[in-house]
């Protein structure tokens, strides 16, 4: 089961790492060989994804006691 879940998060940081760099939060520049990641734009994706596991965790947590969401 644990393989399955890293593979599942493997397959969705793929996609994730070309967005950031789409998106403008990382880019490379070619002629000095550099990679820029800009941390303020980044930091805001990334709070929203920690708000967005914790609620997805939260509902996980109620339901195994009994709860409902």
């Amino acid at each position: 089961m644990l393989g399955q879940i890293a593979l599942i998060i493997r397959y969705i940081l793929y996609p994730l790492a070309g967005a950031l760099t789409a998106l403008g939060f990382v880019s490379f520049d070619e002629a000095t060989g550099t990679l820029t990641v800009y941390l303020n734009d980044l930091a805001v994706v990334l709070a929203g994804l920690v708000i967005y596991a914790a609620t997805v965790i939260w509902s996980r947590v109620v339901k195994k006691k009994g709860g409902a969401t």
